[in-house]
């Protein structure tokens, strides 16, 4: 299929054309994923697509009835369309959910199998986002140099050691290896205060264009 080429008002809205909802069985009110979107060109004689910044982008949208989706205002200004028509590049439409897939059956699915392959799907979409947004900060170095990459997990390593060490002295390593519910729970507090704390300190989408804009 080609990748089409769509017209975005200043809003952000633009439409998929019934030919390709067709042939991909999109209906109204299905989540769809834009896998790529990229700026073709601003219908404003002043500005040149080549002096945009040489961004893509990833929209995550519901769809009307008409084909109409929109890009939200965040996603716009890492393209440098903010308030601006457009005509934009669309590489790989796919379904998330359909409109009539009932939310009681994606939630009935208790078999650990399911659980996993649901946080599975979620680490790694939350990962290609933060990654998106890292290599496009201004103000941080990424991907990692060497040395610092060797610094950070020279310090995990340390950091796990030290705690295995101290579990094991209290003999919470002996009741977490026998399935004891609260040692359990709290290791399961832990890591999870871990993972909030590492996520916070990572930029926002928000933070990531603001620092662009300045």
């Amino acid at each position: 299929m080609a990748e089409p080429i769509c017209y975005m008002n200043e809003r952000g809205s633009l439409s998929i054309d019934s030919e390709i909802r067709d042939l991909l069985d999109i209906t109204d009110g299905d989540l769809v994923r834009l896998s790529k979107v990229e700026v073709v060109k601003v219908e404003d004689e002043e500005i040149d697509v080549e002096d945009l910044p040489d961004e893509t982008c990833e929209v995550i949208s519901n769809i009307n009835d008409r084909g109409g989706v929109r890009i939200k205002q965040e996603e716009r200004q890492a393209l440098g369309i903010d308030d601006r028509r457009a005509k934009l590049k669309i590489t790989g439409i796919e379904i998330l959910r359909t409109a009539n897939e009932r939310p009681t059956e994606v939630r009935s699915s208790t078999m650990p199998i399911d659980i996993g392959v649901f946080y599975a799907k979620a680490a790694a979409s939350w990962s290609h986002t933060k990654d998106f947004l890292l290599r496009k900060h201004p103000y941080l170095e990424y991907p990692l140099s060497t040395a610092t990459a060797t610094k950070i997990i020279g310090s995990g390593v340390v950091t796990v050691m030290g705690a295995a060490l101290l579990l094991g002295q209290n003999g919470a390593l002996e009741a977490l290896a026998a399935g004891d519910q609260i040692e359990w729970a709290g290791l399961s507090i832990a890591l999870a205060f871990g993972a909030i704390v590492m996520i916070r300190s990572l930029p926002d989408r928000e933070e990531t264009v603001r620092a662009l804009v300045e």
